[in-house]
């Protein structure tokens, strides 16, 4: 077990659904890591048995073993070995926590067998269906967001200027470059767009779609200043890509962060029109009279 027992400095409970008891416990510990009741987030996606003990025994089934995530992976590696961390919450009790990025990589594991119909009993499907409508509830504002909402967090942050948030985004020096998206984004962006994947030639469209789907979704003012400091050449192309000047321990992970959220609902719609109103209801855009915001 480790040694150091975090704290948590805010708390709070985000109810999704009252009737049917989905609810999770909310923490903000002493760190800064935002993080979930183990125990609570189980019972309320369906998972019998206590906490830690139910999700060890659904991430060692051979089913849902082709859609964990590395932290997935690694949790339950400390799971097996009895290396769960125990943290303090606000009144002084003891829970096992869940990290947001980690509880986001769950509903993610499911929705995708979901989509593979790899699921034998109801019980699993039912899990997933509340996986679903879980993912939907904070992919419009992300989990780590809802988690300061509802621990009160967000009104103890330091209340940024444009250009304290720019600076948190965007970094004065430009990253490697490495394959930032992920090949899984425009795998389903052209299977709901219905065109043909041909290596890695894209139409210029998929470029748009992308600033849309993804960079429009970072704090206003980030895509603009991305823009202005990497003009195009006399060719039309722009000389570096956009994710090289985001910061690493801001910008990086938000754009990590809306890509995982984005492929989870592409791969749960059937077509190009779905992914539209799921989109855009989860990322609360337009209004429900609007057919499109994607201008082909």
């Amino acid at each position: 077990m480790v040694d150091t027992i975090r704290k948590a400095t805010h708390s709070g409970v985000w109810i999704i659904d009252k009737d049917a008891d989905v609810k999770f416990s909310c923490y903000v510990m002493d760190n800064e890591d935002r993080v979930l009741s183990l125990r609570g987030a189980a019972k309320s996606i369906g998972l019998k048995g206590g906490g830690s003990n139910a999700l060890v025994r659904t991430l060692s089934t051979q089913w849902i073993a082709p859609y964990l995530s590395d932290d997935l992976k690694d949790w339950l590696d400390k799971a097996n070995r009895d290396d769960l961390p125990t943290y303090l919450n606000t009144r002084g009790g003891h829970f096992t926590p869940i990290s947001a990025s980690a509880f986001v990589d769950l509903c993610k594991a499911y929705v995708d067998a979901s989509r593979d119909n790899v699921f034998t009993s109801e019980k699993q499907k039912e899990t997933a269906q509340r996986m679903y409508t879980i993912m939907t509830a904070f992919a419009k504002v992300g989990l780590v967001a809802i988690i300061d909402e509802i621990t009160g967090f967000q009104y103890d942050r330091e209340k940024d200027s444009l250009q304290k948030i720019l600076s948190a985004y965007i970094s004065s020096e430009l990253l490697p470059w490495t394959e930032r998206f992920p090949k899984d984004f425009y795998t389903q962006m052209f299977r709901l767009k219905k065109w043909n994947l041909n290596g890695n030639k894209r139409p210029g469209y998929a470029g748009k779609l992308t600033n849309q789907l993804i960079y429009d979704r970072l704090p206003e003012g980030v895509l603009e200043e991305l823009k202005t400091k990497t003009p195009k050449t006399e060719k039309g192309n722009r000389k570096h890509r956009y994710h090289q000047l985001l910061t690493h321990d801001t910008g990086v992970p938000h754009l990590d962060n809306q890509l995982q959220q984005t492929i989870a609902i592409m791969k749960a719609s059937r077509n190009w029109d779905e992914f539209e109103k799921l989109f855009n209801r989860a990322m609360n855009i337009g209004s429900p009279e609007q057919t499109s915001l994607f201008e082909d």
